[in-house]
């Protein structure tokens, strides 16, 4: 099974040729990262048998038909990334990136009978708005000095296998691989890329990444006679996604003098961009069993992505006894993506009017992510098989916890905490995107303002390879080294309301 994944996901690495999904896509796609309201983010989001939050009406829709009035919410946030990490036993230089968002903007209108009533419906109630649901900006610069080989390597060893993706022909049409004629050679010749077993490089890469996924939702809920809450969302998903990367190579040493046609140094840049929209449904239910507990439980339907992208490479490359060369790529393509579909079930205390305390369970499959083509392509759908091939043989179920507490001071202040784990969606590396965060914040409460503000740490590690080739193909050059990233996001966030 071991060697099957490897396979798969190597395929997916390697066979890039003029399509550039990848089965990491599914994952960014798939895992959530709830955002929203200051008091929902401060007790980590683990609001799926409160409700009476805008941001709780996302994780459970019942949570809409626990208002009492109507109400309009805004939230602004301040998002800072950092990642730092090791790379061939060298530190990755610590870089970040800060971001401005809007992570809510929401109203719900709440409608009672004429007369009031206790039992049969006591009120309907009906919401729209926006929610931000993830967050993808991330900045980071690894370096290596005296690297024992090279992404050359990977477009000779490609080149020398018949895999021309379209980066490794940019490779050759800079001539970082020539062809050398040899009629020894079965092939008539070999692609090289002039470097000799002992020659180093110096490596850095510098990768960027910004956007978000969110909705745009419309909910409607009512409550049966206090006991029983029943809600719905229809969804019109977004996402927005950017990546940059500027890859550098420099020639840094030989035992004796470099090939006279060796490059001098080599930047590629890769970029990326990704638009999508989607549609989705949720349902859910809170019951009030005993005055102090609250159950809760909700579907979340799979969201069922359109998704267009642009993508492309250029190569620049410098060379020891001859010009420069440059060639770049660009393409579009379009497809079609499915996230797994998600179950919550939640719990929480009502202590008094002194304290709450929540728990939210949510169980998601990654394996059932899928890619579907647009087009009749035979190449494309092949190729968006084997993408599914490894969701399925790379990823998982995840079970996924939330935990919160809110203890009330008095009527006006509120003083909030919680912690959230995202676990690994990954079947054999169980620590891989592991998400911890922990929270806190406070709330403030005034005739009809209120005033909320949460902090959120959240820190995640991952490894990844700035390259990577089919040992197979030539075990003679062994396997590039994998880079080990640690990534933490500091949110600040403030949430302004008006009940009327």
């Amino acid at each position: 099974m071991m060697n099957k994944i490897k396979t798969l996901v190597l395929l997916c690495i390697l066979s890039v040729s003029a399509y550039s999904q990848t089965y990491l896509d599914a994952l960014r796609y798939s895992q959530p990262q709830y955002q929203g309201t200051a008091r929902f983010m401060s007790m980590g989001g683990a609001f799926g048998s409160l409700g009476g939050d805008y941001s709780a009406i996302g994780v459970n829709p019942a949570g809409i038909a626990t208002y009492r009035s109507s109400e309009f919410s805004f939230t602004p946030s301040l998002i800072i990334n950092s990642t730092d990490g090791d790379f061939n036993g060298g530190d990755i230089t610590t870089d970040g990136k800060t971001t401005f968002a809007i992570n809510q903007i929401g109203y719900v209108g709440t409608f009672k009978p004429m007369r009031e009533v206790k039992k049969g419906i006591v009120s309907t109630h009906f919401a729209i708005g926006y929610n931000r649901n993830n967050n993808f900006n991330y900045k980071s610069m690894a370096s290596a000095a005296n690297y024992g080989n090279s992404m050359t390597d990977m477009f000779m060893i490609n080149a020398n296998n018949g895999n021309f993706d379209y980066r490794t022909d940019l490779a050759n049409n800079t001539y970082l691989i020539p062809w050398v004629d040899d009629n020894s050679n079965p092939n008539g010749g070999y692609y090289t890329n002039n470097l000799y077993g002992d020659d180093t490089v110096d490596q850095t890469r510098i990768l960027e990444k910004s956007g978000n996924s969110s909705d745009l939702n419309i909910s409607t809920g009512v409550n049966i006679s206090n006991v029983l809450q029943l809600g719905a969302s229809f969804n019109f998903n977004m996402l927005s996604y950017k990546e940059r990367s500027n890859y550098y190579e420099q020639y840094a040493q030989s035992n004796g003098e470099p090939h006279p046609d060796v490059f001098s140094q080599y930047r590629m840049y890769d970029y990326l961009d990704v638009r999508g929209n989607g549609i989705s449904l949720k349902a859910g239910f809170i019951l009030k069993p005993l005055p102090f507990l609250r159950i809760g439980g909700s579907f979340h339907s799979p969201t069922w992505y359109t998704i267009n992208e642009d993508y492309g490479s250029q190569i620049d490359a410098d060379f020891h006894s001859h010009p420069s060369e440059s060639q770049r790529s660009d393409f579009y393509t379009d497809y079609k993506f499915t996230s797994p579909l998600k179950a919550i079930g939640s719990a929480s205390l009502i202590i008094s009017k002194f304290a709450i305390l929540s728990f939210d369970y949510e169980y998601i499959d990654y394996t059932a992510a899928q890619f579907k083509s647009t087009t009749n392509d035979f190449g494309e759908i092949q190729y968006l098989d084997n993408i599914n091939k490894v969701i399925e043989d790379t990823y998982t179920q995840s079970n996924n916890f939330r935990a919160g507490v809110e203890i009330r001071f008095n009527p006006q202040f509120s003083l909030r905490g919680g912690a959230s784990l995202q676990a690994s969606p990954f079947k054999d590396e169980p620590y891989d995107n592991e998400i911890k965060s922990y929270t806190g914040g406070f709330g403030y409460r005034v005739n009809n303002f209120f005033i909320d503000f949460a902090y959120v740490y959240s820190q995640y590690g991952f490894s990844q390879y700035n390259y990577n080739w089919d040992t197979e193909y030539d075990e003679g050059f062994g396997a590039p080294t994998k880079g080990n990233y640690n990534s933490t996001d500091h949110y600040a966030v403030m949430t302004m309301g008006w009940k009327f």
